[in-house]
């Protein structure tokens, strides 16, 4: 059994890169899952809502991390090289940092899922 599986929205062109970010798994035994596709996580709690943002099950203490919490765990535990995951470390060791930033990306995430529908709608029709 894995130590810890990521739930990621598989729609989302942001979630997507990030859950092909190999460093991932040299730092945690896990396995990354399309959250649309692995309905595991709303089985294990119905209340959870993949607006939220990433969900990370820590199977070893039966916890669930959602959104910047997911995060912030992930970056703790993984050593990750280049300036953009330090900047990235720094955002999310601060929680209220974490928080602004990650309802940014949400609402990023927003814009883009809307124009993949949009995209999609028009090829379609055509």
């Amino acid at each position: 059994m894995k130590k810890a599986y990521l739930f990621y929205d598989g729609e989302c062109p942001f979630c997507n890169q990030y859950a092909k970010f190999k460093e991932l798994r040299k730092c945690i035994d896990i396995e990354l899952l399309d959250a649309r596709k692995n309905l595991l996580w709303k089985e294990i709690n119905p209340n959870l809502q993949l607006d939220d943002g990433i969900i990370l099950l820590l199977c070893k203490d039966s916890k669930i991390l959602q959104g910047v919490e997911a995060i912030a765990y992930l970056d703790n535990i993984c050593t990750f090289k280049g300036l953009i995951f330090k900047i990235q470390k720094f955002i999310f060791s601060n929680k209220l940092t974490g928080i602004c930033v990650y309802s940014i990306l949400k609402f990023l995430r927003k814009i883009a899922l809307f124009f993949k529908y949009i995209f999609k709608k028009l090829k379609n029709k055509s």
